[in-house]
């Protein structure tokens, strides 16, 4: 079954993906970021409209959310967002195949999975806070509707 992300998902990376029309380095060793996260193609000095951060959005959203629903794996509208929220962030690697949260899954561990969101925290080898604090509200997120 394909899922779809969610309000609670959109707004959770909304949240933590503040709207910005010109590029910033959200952190030193970061990439030039625009719109809702947005940095494909961004370079330092990129200026954008509101509605091109919005489709950009749907863009990164959607293959985000592509990511997870590759997993076929049962889940929870609450564990799909919050997955695609944290594949929208890190990375398609986070649910790869050699990954903790992908093998936990497949093993129908979802509290293993659950644990594995702490694993994403770190920029270069250094743990930020930022990204703790979104992923302590991904794990809020992941368990809110249960276990499916």
């Amino acid at each position: 079954m394909t899922m779809k992300l969610g309000p609670r998902g959109e707004s959770l990376i909304k949240g933590y993906e503040t709207l910005r029309l010109s590029s910033y380095m959200p952190t030193p060793n970061d990439k030039p970021t625009i719109g809702y996260g947005h940095t494909r193609g961004v370079k330092l000095g990129t200026t954008c409209t509101q509605e091109q951060a919005e489709k950009w959005f749907l863009e990164d959203t959607g293959e985000a959310v592509e990511n997870v629903n590759d997993l076929n794996i049962l889940l929870t509208q609450s564990m799909f967002d919050a997955l695609v929220s944290l594949v929208y962030n890190a990375g398609p690697d986070v649910v790869a195949t050699k990954n903790t949260i992908f093998k936990a899954l497949s093993r129908g561990d979802y509290f293993a999975a659950w644990r594995g969101f702490c694993l994403w925290t770190k920029q270069d080898g250094k743990d930020l806070l930022g990204l703790a604090r979104r992923r302590s509200q991904e794990m809020v997120l992941f368990m809110v509707d249960g276990l499916p």
